[in-house]
């Protein structure tokens, strides 16, 4: 073999990303979709609730995090 490692081995994938945080609840990315706001990925919590900004009233995007 020529030193390469097949795409499919686990091992080479590397380490899956931490989920990030938000006052000290885990939070997970979802795709949030709503008509005259967008859609982009917003930080919900284990529970399922999203992770509202008070003073837009709409979900912090997972990136703002």
């Amino acid at each position: 073999m020529s030193g390469k490692s097949s795409k499919n081995n686990p091992d080479a994938r590397g380490k899956a990303t931490v989920l990030r945080k938000y006052k000290g609840k885990t939070v997970k990315p979802v795709l949030f979709i709503q008509s005259g706001v967008g859609r982009y990925m917003a930080a919900a919590f284990e529970d399922g609730s999203l992770a509202i900004d008070p003073s837009t009233k709409l979900p912090i995007a997972y990136k703002n995090v």
